[in-house]
């Protein structure tokens, strides 16, 4: 799920009915389904249908269970299996796939029980699920006349667009703020992204995360805010990158960056001044670190900031954000 988008939360609930444990015998759903209400049973499948969505809009699809643990598949018209999401994050159960509504306006899904990843129906698992399904576009920027909330101290991102796993932490997470009581946590765990979804929504050019030369980047979470700016105006981020890859080259190297401009690597898995992390849910963490850029000339300016997972979905990395500040040429200097 994202925050501050065009979210729309559909309206209709569906109970799924048998038979349709093959694509063949799928069960369709009509337009403005939101949330279907199933039942597995061991050696069962569930193949479902929904139509009416708008083409070419964003969607997030999640399924929960409190009694068996779910696999969650997308397939394509001919039934093949396109992605499947097991555990959305490291420390969740509950599988998530995100993705963009193809031109005939319908999603075909499959569920099943832990470990069936060709969805032939080889598990044990049963118990009661929700399968719900949001779709969205993406908003347009709006432009501020100067950084707005850069240090989240109203506890939301109010003055910013995000994509992806997003949420407002303070030092209860288990590194304080840099300034003020709330910072930003961007993640590559839960409702991710495509490196294709993140680069048109930050406005990269095509393959852009990929040319930072750390891998083939599969996911992530981003943020932006428009801005304008003075020339000479110095824009300064507090960031903090966190992982529990390890120290990894090729081919898991996940890192964090920023865009304004153009893009930049802020940190990856090899960060020579990572530490131990023994208090955040992430294994190792570089610390909070500042980025610092001037304004080359007066005008208005994206800031971007993101997370990207490398060569999986299976590993989580973290990129936390404070104390945001556009320091103005203009301001007073006090003696």
């Amino acid at each position: 799920m994202t925050e501050n988008s065009s979210l729309s939360q559909l309206a209709s609930t569906a109970t799924e009915n048998e038979p349709n444990n093959s694509f063949t015998t799928r069960q369709y759903l009509p337009s403005g389904i939101s949330t279907v209400y199933g039942q597995l049973e061991s050696g069962d499948l569930d193949f479902l249908t929904i139509s009416g969505l708008d083409s070419g809009s964003l969607f997030n699809v999640e399924v929960n269970s409190d009694t068996f643990d779910p696999i969650l598949g997308l397939l394509d018209n001919s039934g093949d299996i396109l992605v499947i999401s097991d555990d959305s994050a490291d420390n969740s159960v509950i599988p998530i796939l995100t993705g963009i509504v193809p031109a005939n306006g319908s999603l075909n899904f499959a569920v099943s029980g832990f470990k069936d990843d060709t969805f032939a129906g080889n598990h044990f698992q049963s118990g009661s699920y929700t399968l719900s399904l949001k779709s969205f576009t993406l908003p347009e920027s709006s432009v501020n006349p100067t950084i707005i909330n850069g240090s989240f101290e109203t506890d939301d991102f109010t003055g910013w667009t995000t994509i992806g796993s997003t949420s407002i932490e303070t030092s209860a997470f288990g590194t304080c703020p840099t300034e003020g009581t709330f910072q930003a946590l961007l993640s590559t765990g839960g409702a991710t992204f495509s490196d294709a979804i993140i680069e048109t929504f930050l406005g990269l050019e095509a393959g852009s995360l990929d040319n930072l030369g750390n891998g083939d980047v599969t996911q992530g979470s981003a943020i932006r805010q428009t801005f304008t700016a003075n020339a000479g105006d110095i824009l300064t981020v507090d960031w903090n990158f966190l992982t529990n890859e390890g120290a990894q080259v090729f081919p898991h190297n996940d890192f964090s960056f920023v865009s304004i401009s153009s893009q930049s690597e802020l940190a990856d898995t090899t960060f020579s001044s990572s530490v131990t992390s023994l208090t955040t849910q992430f294994f190792e963490e570089t610390g909070f670190q500042t980025f610092s850029f001037t304004i080359p000339t007066t005008g208005t300016y994206t800031l971007g900031l993101g997370v990207a997972d490398v060569g999986d979905d299976s590993i989580d990395s973290g990129l936390l954000i404070d104390n945001v500040t556009l320091i103005s040429v203009s301001d007073p200097v006090l003696y």
